[in-house]
């Protein structure tokens, strides 16, 4: 029987490797990206494991070898990737810095495979630690100059932590499938996936989620705004660059169409496609004195949007063409030069949908000099209009105002008005709910013994506590006194209610005096003014879901909430049901 070493060698002389290729999708409208090349051993009888061949390379010195069979193998088909998509190519980290290798990346290498550097993306992978961390570096930036990206894969499972992100700068950070595994289960997996998305964003890093297996783990990715996805589910690795099935593709609108709705009805800010303007407009392909003429003669405008095929590609002032037409030299230079030409990267493309505060935190994260330009709004993936930042910040600012005024002064948390629009949108929704309404027993009671300002902190309490459960983005109101609701947009809302439950049991003993907790109840007046042993405070809470019953009419409701709060207050200490 041959040993491992023997069977690489037969690999190698006879080089049985070829290539497949796994989509890599956007999670936005379901479209093709780019393909990973992955390699796989066309030998049946040499068959191994494609992690194990590697290890086994490295050991007999190998491994230069057998990236360039690999790598060479991958190259050969891709004359056949569509135009504009990327190929992201596995690179030991060691090898990315070789002579050899530099030489059989230069353009004209690639031109023979029918490749562009600017669809090359070097994937980085973790076989091997650094050895020569500067000439790493090095190569990265050097590839980076010719138009080659560069992604950090596994992120998250060895070398690529924090350390190689900030030095590499790369282009992608690839979410190892360890952390992408029923990332819709654990929270900690979604915390941490969220952290990655807002540091992407902020270091203009784009993030892929890899090992997409399940439809559930896809829908938690959307809701966390990862943009560019992989896996099994969306795609298996195939011999040559096929489509996503229309299935995936119209789920995958579908999902990131409900966030989007999602996103609006938890939302008291308005939607930026509201804001938008029409803008002024220059197709991609007009000349750059053409347009400098035009805007001579027009005073009004003082920007414009560049725009190739019904979709945005660059913003521009008026004083910035200025000051590259003029000077010395400027006008003779770049005059007769297309517009697109002349555009800098950097453009902020929202969503019609999209709610004004979060595109208000888009903007603000920008390049200084960027600042202050205007934001481009698309509709289903087109150019729709722009909004300026005056506008941003003047619909922020007329919703805080208005947040603040109908909301509950002690806790913060919204008053009446607000309730009332979230549970009509949730009645005459169609979606999952659970609506739960709060009650503290024996507080009266409680108030009147301790003083308003203790009862003031049991309110306190109760609303600290039903934010900190907030875990899945539930709606958390303040109706008054000692009255709450939470609004969970799912059905199955008992959960929720135990853990609140356990943490008032047990802080809100530290409300009372060490004798009436002893006794277990104190004395106060009741309503009639009779002195009276009351409990120690507690909880009824009463839920209704739409899980088996729908209704027609917010009254509808409303009367079957009030006969389940009725009921559960008769109960006595802490006590919930959920109907």
């Amino acid at each position: 029987m041959e040993n491992q070493f023997q069977i690489l060698e037969k690999i190698l002389e006879g080089q049985y490797i070829t290539p497949v290729y796994q989509p890599i999708v956007s999670l936005i409208d379901g479209q093709i990206y780019g393909f990973e090349a992955l390699s796989r051993i066309s030998a049946k009888e040499l068959e191994m494991n494609i992690e194990l061949m590697f290890k086994i390379a490295d050991t007999m010195n190998k491994s230069w070898e057998l990236e360039t069979l690999c790598r060479k193998k991958s190259l050969e088909y891709a004359a056949h990737l569509k135009e504009g998509k990327k190929l992201f190519l596995n690179v030991n980290s060691n090898i990315i810095y070789d002579k050899n290798f530099i030489e059989g990346f230069t353009k004209s290498s690639l031109n023979a495979y029918g490749l562009d550097s600017d669809n090359v993306i070097f994937e980085i992978t973790e076989r091997v630690a650094i050895n020569d961390n500067n000439a790493f570096l090095a190569s990265i930036n050097h590839y980076k100059g010719q138009g080659y990206g560069i992604a950090i894969d596994d992120f998250g499972v060895g070398y690529s932590g924090l350390n190689v992100i900030a030095s590499a700068r790369p282009d992608f950070i690839k979410l190892d499938m360890n952390l992408v595994r029923d990332i819709d289960k654990e929270e900690i997996k979604q915390l941490v996936c969220k952290a990655m998305v807002d540091f992407g964003r902020n270091a203009g890093i784009q993030v892929i989620a890899e090992g997409i297996e399940t439809e559930e783990e896809l829908k938690a990715l959307i809701k966390l705004n990862v943009n560019l996805g992989q896996g099994y589910f969306l795609g298996m690795p195939k011999g040559d660059f096929q489509d996503i099935e229309s299935e995936k593709i119209e789920l995958i609108k579908k999902i990131r169409a409900k966030v989007y709705v999602d996103n609006i009805k938890s939302s008291a800010y308005p939607i930026v496609g509201y804001l938008s303007r029409a803008g002024h407009t220059f197709c991609s392909d007009e000349i750059a004195e053409d347009i400098y003429e035009t805007l001579r003669h027009d005073s009004s405008i003082k920007g414009f949007t560049i725009v190739e095929n019904d979709v945005a590609i660059g913003f521009m002032t008026k004083m910035s063409l200025n000051e590259i037409l003029g000077g010395r030299y400027g006008f003779s230079l770049y005059s007769k030069k297309k517009i697109q030409q002349l555009i800098q990267e950097g453009l902020l493309r929202v969503n019609y949908n999209t709610p004004v505060d979060q595109v208000s935190g888009l903007a603000m994260q920008r390049p200084f000099e960027q600042l202050y330009d205007p934001i481009v709004v698309e509709k289903e993936g087109k150019y729709f209009g722009i909004v300026t930042i005056k506008d941003l910040l003047d619909a922020c600012t007329k919703v805080e105002v208005d947040t603040a005024m109908h909301c509950n002064p002690l806790t913060g948390l919204p008053g009446n008005l607000l309730i009332e629009k979230e549970i009509l949108s949730r009645v005459l929704g169609n979606t999952p709910y659970c609506i739960i309404y709060y009650d503290i027993d024996n507080f009266k009671a409680y108030n009147d013994a301790y003083g308003f300002q203790n009862g003031d902190m049991m309110i306190l309490l109760v609303a600290d506590i039903l934010k900190e459960y907030a875990l899945r983005d539930e709606f958390v109101g303040h109706i008054g006194g000692d009255d709450f609701i939470v609004i969970c947009d799912y059905h199955e809302g008992e959960g929720y209610c135990k853990s609140v439950i356990d943490r008032f049991t047990l802080q809100v003993a530290s409300l009372y005096r060490d004798e009436d907790l002893q006794n277990g109840y104190i004395v106060s007046k009741n309503r009639y003014g009779t002195i009276e042993n009351f409990p120690i405070a507690s909880l009824s809470i009463a839920g209704v879901s739409n899980k088996t019953k729908t209704y027609q009419s917010v009254d509808d409701f409303s009367k079957d909430i009030a006969l389940l709060k009725k009921k559960c207050k008769r109960q006595s200490g802490n006590y919930f049901e959920i109907q």
